[in-house]
């Protein structure tokens, strides 16, 4: 019975196909348990000769089934953990990280059936210092990730003596680095493939400190490493194989050659950013590189993992260190492209590249070629390996919805698939300078994973909101027709592309840029939408902007040659929003409503909406926030006055003074803590002449209703703009009821 019941479930897992499925167990007492996807639904060997099918006895299942796909997107929740993750961010919380501290992450799926993400050591305040290398987590569904730890605990004993080696072939003293340092090394971009089963080989990066002869030469060098293990569970498996390769230089010893040379510095291929691919004859491959003269191609040993032929000393005849594959500009040693990313689909090899400086501009182009080392090229048709130039299409860039703050530094990422058809990409994302009213926000890097979907004529499309997991039932024309938003990426540098409202009527026209006046149609059997001839790829994904985060449909198109990308979703529109995490720990300045605003400077802001709060102090509540417009961060911005739910405010129109004549309330603060959680508030703002006036009206659970009334006036005119925060508390909005009018 047992083994039956063991063969229902693979069948059931291999017939659900996709990780969003769902399991509803029948138990014999009549309970059921919803496994909630097939990721999750391995079953799992005990003592003593148990099974279990999602954690329950298989011994105690009547059946298990396959929950109708219409069902699960219907009972869709998505993922609500923070992006702006300052509050955790310490090593002490890592537990909670999920996706916190990840940047430049690589994932492969093991045989256990989870993904395991490596990454490099940088983090938001450093976290990860003194703590080992290359941090680990893993995820059954690519949603949920569970912090596993170091897979390297100290800087590898064979780095000093390869860089003493190497050094004193140049002539040249030994390193000055302190080597029982770990903080003054650099662990970069490792690279994680599943070899076969029972073998996982990382190759990684190490950039060492100082010069190569002192003071106005050019910096020290790098290193690529390799480790491998045969149980990726375990974290403190992997062993260090040693030394793969370094910096190369066809200029013999010449290098004294000046820092700020960037153009002719005297590496030609920099040893970071490792690649690895096992072509489907066999081969193995190793691409590199990282600004200079471009990327790299090694053919490995499949036995050793290391390089087929002996590199030998890095200068010189360096023909060992691997044939150019990619270029941007063919003979300059300083080119803003590096994190080369190869993987193999159908009869091609894709080459991912990361362009730019990493906090802001960093975005993602691809290549491709019928054999491993090259000539790749683009999609407008450039040889990218034997001509060098700008590799198109442009996959991702700094891009802005308009709720919330977008991201930036988009790239350097891991591509790879589930083994059932489904392709992913992989980046660090990184918030916008001040952010959340922080000046640190760019710091912020947080990992994301995006589904790829693929073009008709086989280029990859990533999609513009993170996976989710959202259920991919069948779209149908007639979901497609209502409001959109519209991204257009084009290469700024520096510059997020911000969205344009879109619409598509039921008669198929649509209004609004960058598409008005044209037509649209649907092939529901390719999931494409075309609006008059571009060509646009939908799928189900969650809309991380709104809130709480909901599922809606997203898609992604190349404009002509690829050097404008379209990304998309449809309007979510929620009757009601949730502000802030549940469990009311919001810290202070962190969750914010949208911005309303009045461009006349003159009219009425209108807010309803729940207040919940851990009632641990009067000021774990609603606070309104009155500006001169500008949104946070932007220049020029101003609050006019902070006005807090316990009578309490600051700001140049709420002075001690100003309040003590303008503030009224009725609060009975014996009760006020436990009176304000479920409260519902309606609050308005009027703005008329120059005087503002608050007045909030709250009703609690039992029945109190309080009143609390705030009037200021001598405010300058101009546009005024108003939004709602909170502390230790969450709000929930009712949409219909919340807005501004003049």
């Amino acid at each position: 019975m047992k083994i039956t019941k063991i063969l229902l479930a693979a069948a059931l897992l291999i017939t659900s196909g996709a990780a969003e499925a769902q399991f509803v167990v029948e138990q014999n007492d009549g309970g059921k348990t919803v496994v909630g996807s097939s990721a999750d639904a391995g079953f799992v060997s005990g003592e003593n000769g148990t099974w279990t099918f999602g954690g329950v006895d298989l011994g105690n299942i009547s059946s298990i089934t396959v929950s109708p796909i219409a069902d699960r997107l219907e009972n869709y929740r998505a993922p609500a953990y923070p992006d702006y993750y300052r509050s955790i961010s310490g090593w002490g919380d890592r537990a909670k990280w999920n996706l916190a501290n990840v940047h430049d992450p690589s994932v492969v799926r093991a045989d256990d059936g989870y993904y395991y993400m490596y990454a490099t050591d940088a983090s938001f305040g450093n976290a990860h210092d003194g703590h080992g290398h290359f941090m680990c987590r893993r995820s059954r569904n690519l949603v949920d990730w569970e912090f596993m730890g170091a897979t390297m605990a100290r800087l590898p004993e064979w780095v000093k003596p390869k860089l003493n080696e190497i050094r004193a072939a140049m002539g040249l003293g030994e390193s000055t680095a302190d080597f029982s340092d770990d903080r003054q090394f650099g662990y970069w971009a490792p690279c994680v493939r599943r070899v076969r089963s029972g073998l996982y080989r990382m190759y990684y990066a190490i950039t060492c400190p100082g010069t190569i002869d002192g003071d106005g030469t050019w910096s020290e060098r790098a290193f690529i490493g390799l480790m491998e293990t045969a149980t990726p569970e375990d974290v403190t498996s992997w062993e260090d194989r040693g030394y793969v390769l370094t910096n190369a230089s066809d200029k013999q010893l010449n290098f004294n050659v000046k820092a700020d040379d960037w153009a002719n510095c005297y590496f030609k291929y920099n040893a970071i950013d490792p690649s690895y691919i096992i072509t489907p004859d066999g081969d193995h491959w190793l691409i590199y590189g990282s600004w200079h003269s471009g990327f790299a191609a090694v053919e490995l040993d499949a036995v050793t993992g290391m390089p087929k032929t002996e590199p030998g000393m890095p200068w010189g005849d360096i023909t060992a260190y691997g044939k150019l594959i990619y270029t941007r500009q063919m003979g300059n040693r300083w080119q803003a492209a590096e994190a080369p990313e190869v993987i193999y689909r159908d009869g091609y090899y894709y080459l991912f590249m990361a362009y730019d400086e990493l906090a802001v501009a960093y975005n993602t182009r691809v290549v491709r070629s019928r054999n491993i080392a090259g000539p790749y090229v683009g999609m407008d048709g450039t040889d990218v390996t034997t001509r060098g130039g700008d590799a198109w299409p442009l996959v991702t860039h700094p891009y802005r919805f308009s709720q919330g703050y977008g991201w930036v530094g988009i790239s350097h990422c891991a591509v790879f698939d589930d083994g059932r058809g489904n392709w992913f990409y992989s980046s660090q994302g990184r918030l916008p300078a001040n952010a959340y009213g922080d000046a640190y926000s760019n710091a912020i890097m947080q990992g994301q994973v995006r589904r790829i979907l693929w073009t008709e004529d086989g280029w990859p499309v990533v999609m513009p909101e993170c996976y989710g997991g959202v259920p991919q039932a069948p779209i149908s024309e007639e979901e497609l027709v209502g409001e959109w938003e519209n991204v257009t990426l084009e290469y700024k540098y520096q510059t997020q592309s911000v969205a344009t409202s879109l619409t598509l009527t039921a008669d198929h026209k649509v209004t609004g840029t960058p598409f008005s006046g044209q037509t649209w149609s649907f092939d529901a059997a390719t999931g494409t939408l075309t609006i008059g001839s571009q060509k646009l790829l939908l799928c189900r994904e969650a809309d991380w902007e709104t809130s709480p985060r909901a599922a809606t449909i997203v898609y992604a198109g190349y404009g002509v040659g690829g050097k404008k990308t379209y990304w998309g979703k449809k309007v979510v529109k929620q009757a009601f929003s949730s502000y802030g995490p549940e469990d009311n720990t919001a810290p202070f300045w962190t969750y914010f409503t949208p911005y309303l605003s009045l461009p006349s400077g003159e009219g009425t802001f209108r807010y309803s909406f729940r207040n919940y709060t851990d009632g641990a102090a009067n000021w774990n509540n609603w606070l309104l926030v009155f500006t001169n417009g500008k949104q946070r961060g932007e220049s020029g911005y101003a609050e006019y006055m902070v006005l807090r739910a316990d009578a309490y405010g600051w700001g140049t129109y709420a002075t001690d003074e100003l309040r003590a004549a303008g503030m009224t309330h009725d609060y009975d603060w014996a009760t006020f803590t436990s009176d304000m959680d479920g409260a519902q508030v309606d609050l308005t703002l009027s703005v008329s002449s120059g005087t503002a006036v608050m007045t909030a009206v709250t009703r609690t659970t039992t029945g109190k209703t309080y009143n609390y009334s705030y009037t200021v006036g001598g405010l300058p005119t101009g546009v005024k703009g108003c939004f709602l925060t909170m502390e230790k508390a969450h709000l929930v909005l009712d949409n219909e009821r919340c807005g501004a009018g003049e």
